[in-house]
């Protein structure tokens, strides 16, 4: 753990609140959801030992999200998307609000590559499945969701990545068009979560458990959460307040500098 995590938290808060902002003045639908979640209902603000913070956007809302966050954010943030920085590997449903004042480095970050590299956050599109069991849910995407994590964050060139490569985008159009047929066989739906390449972070949630959007305390702010935290948790993690040990605890940052103005850095 770094020794300057809590002040890497606050930069992250810092970003969640400019967020917060733009949300309300266009009213887009967003919620703190995985970790950010739990750590809200667990720990009254981030798990002690968190080092990012994940949001869910509304799939009705997720395109005018990006537009308004890159229009009406401050100029110390930066949207990265996978048109603007291709590579950040962004994409999948997912997009990252950073602070360009920062610096934040991970394992699988390339020190060459041409993207910001501050503190985030992560903003996940959430979808509407179709009526379907777990068991359809894991079948389905499971193995877009290695194709792709595989892909873009084990650069090396071996033959498993050469088969994800093809693999990825012609699962991805098989899981979109078998989902089109369930719709149409088994109806909308009322299930939420991620796109399918997120399904390691959990299982769908009930719309009545996400929507209408409830308020939550997290660092001594208010902000939206789902309907039914518990549901949303459990959906997640399971049995949630049990606190994992020491060698379970998921950690990402390997260095953070909160301010890099006095310091070079290649690409950034």
């Amino acid at each position: 753990m770094i020794s300057n995590l809590r002040k890497l938290q606050l930069r992250m808060l810092d970003i969640l609140t400019e967020i917060d902002i733009v949300c309300r003045r266009n009213n887009i639908r967003y919620w703190l959801d995985f970790g950010t979640l739990l750590g809200a209902v667990r720990h009254g603000g981030f798990i002690p030992w968190d080092d990012d913070l994940d949001i869910a956007i509304h799939n009705d809302d997720y395109e005018r999200f990006i537009t308004c966050c890159q229009r009406e954010l401050p100029s110390w943030c930066i949207v990265q998307t996978p048109d603007n920085e291709p590579d950040a590997h962004m994409g999948g449903g997912l997009i990252k609000i950073r602070d360009t004042r920062s610096l934040y480095l991970q394992a699988d970050d390339d020190l060459r590559g041409k993207y910001c590299k501050g503190a985030f956050v992560d903003c996940f599109r959430y979808i509407k499945y179709p009526n379907i069991s777990e068991h359809t849910f894991t079948f389905l995407s499971r193995r877009i969701s290695f194709a792709y994590n595989f892909l873009n964050y084990n650069p090396k060139l071996t033959l498993k990545n050469i088969a994800c490569y093809f693999a990825y985008p012609i699962s991805l159009m098989w899981h979109r068009a078998v989902m089109k047929l369930l719709r149409l066989i088994r109806g909308e739906g009322s299930r939420w979560f991620s796109t399918p390449e997120r399904y390691v972070y959990g299982l769908f949630t009930e719309e009545t458990a996400l929507f209408p959007l409830s308020r939550i305390t997290f660092e001594g702010k208010s902000f939206p959460a789902p309907a039914d935290p518990d549901r949303r948790l459990r959906d997640s993690f399971g049995n949630y307040m049990l606190i994992p040990p020491p060698d379970k605890r998921r950690i990402h940052v390997l260095y953070y500098d909160e301010d890099i103005s006095n310091i070079t850095v290649e690409n950034h």
